[in-house]
């Protein structure tokens, strides 16, 4: 029979970050809902920036919409009509970004001392939570695909499980080679014990 015991030393990990803005977050200091007590948090990586222009761009180009109707149309609609226009339009282009914001800042992928976690937001009121140990990681698995990914160095990473358990996936994430080193620098920290039983 096969048991696993959890060595105590820490891996040897990258500098720790500070900005929680950052989407390649090492040993940073925050803390979430399922954490065990004595569970400490070695990665959090989120979406690179990069795939998330297209939210920023259409912000920005709906601003300028508005913004260019107000300047080409004065005179179409009466003071409060433009007023109510202007109100429904900024506040449209407000929600629209905060919205994507959200759902980019709060999909991460969190790797701990003891498991990985993938927490996924599709919108505001749905989200789905896998995680496995690292105990049962089995295989691990990078792609890296396409012009910007290979300059920008971002790309999928996919935790794969012994048998029929969740397989974890963190997509677009940055240093993708980085992420897949710091779990199995963790998996080496397991060490199979094996009993006589």
């Amino acid at each position: 029979m096969c048991e696993f015991a959890i060595i105590s030393q820490m891996p040897q990990l990258p500098e720790r970050s500070t900005n929680m803005s950052h989407s390649y977050l090492v040993q940073p200091d925050v803390n979430f809902s399922s954490q065990q007590q004595d569970e400490k948090v070695v990665l959090v990586v989120r979406k690179h920036i990069f795939t998330q222009f297209s939210w920023i761009l259409n912000s920005a180009l709906f601003a300028l919409i508005l913004l260019i109707a107000n300047l080409i149309f004065p005179d179409i609609f009466r003071s409060p009509q433009i007023f109510l226009i202007n109100i429904f339009g900024v506040a449209f282009i407000l929600s629209y970004f905060w919205i994507n914001f959200l759902l980019w800042f709060f999909t991460v992928g969190i790797v701990t001392d003891k498991r990985i976690i993938d927490l996924d937001f599709y919108n505001i009121i749905y989200k789905e939570f896998s995680a496995t140990t690292i105990r049962q990681v089995s295989d691990i698995t990078t792609k890296v695909g396409g012009f910007f990914g290979s300059i920008l160095n971002f790309g999928n990473v996919f935790v794969k499980t012994e048998g029929f358990e969740q397989n974890v996936e963190f997509d677009d994430v940055p240093r993708p080679g980085d992420v897949v080193k710091i779990i199995n620098q963790l998996m080496e920290t397991i060490e199979p014990i094996v009993s006589d039983n």
